[in-house]
């Protein structure tokens, strides 16, 4: 996941106008899960794949997108609208952790929901 958020973090970088936002959007809800589905299998896959070097990310990356009925193309136009809409992109970024830490056991989730209150306590 770092490396694809890299890319297109790296892309997108030089763009710092206001993009339209595409005909072909990807909702928040659907990008959030897109990206939960993407971390988690490149999380998995640097553990299982560690035999082969070179595993092919951006192709595993694409069958995840096509999985959710989206194509490469909405999903790249989506995330550069999101990532350049901050606002937007911190949203789908927390719902990306929401998804993932509900996969979670129990006892270690209840343990970051705790956590992050007592984050939150220490901010006031």
């Amino acid at each position: 996941m770092r490396q694809v958020l890299i890319f297109f973090g790296l892309l997108f970088l030089g763009c710092t106008h206001t993009v339209e936002q595409p005909e072909n959007l990807i909702g928040e809800e659907k990008m959030a899960e897109i990206l939960s589905d993407i971390y988690l299998h490149q999380q998995s896959a640097y553990l299982t794949e560690i035999k082969n070097p070179q595993p092919d990310f951006a192709k595993i990356d694409a069958n995840l997108i096509l999985k959710h009925n989206a194509t490469i193309q909405s999903f790249e136009e989506s995330y550069r609208f999101y990532f350049l809409n901050q606002e937007k992109y911190d949203e789908i970024l927390t719902k990306t952790r929401e998804i993932l830490e509900q996969k979670l056991p129990e006892k270690e989730r209840l343990k970051r929901e705790e956590e992050r209150k007592e984050a939150e306590k220490s901010k006031k």
